[in-house]
């Protein structure tokens, strides 16, 4: 069984957006994750063990993470 690649975005995000549709526009099989900005949830400390530097998109395969 395969890990499920995960991506965490914020839909008002430029960057978020174009990941989401180059995923799907490649045909990739992914879960999308919604970080709220609006209420900081990019902050918390659950998010920051994902991404340090707190910004979205980040993208999660197994134990691979990939962050700006």
């Amino acid at each position: 069984m395969t890990t499920m690649l995960k991506i965490y975005a914020f839909r008002l995000s430029q960057p978020s957006r174009a990941i989401i549709i180059f995923s799907k526009a490649n045909g990739f099989e992914f879960e999308e994750v919604k970080v709220d900005l609006l209420k900081r949830e990019h902050k918390t400390p659950q998010y920051k063990e994902i991404n340090p530097m707190g910004q979205v998109p980040s993208i999660v395969h197994g134990d691979f993470k990939l962050f700006e």
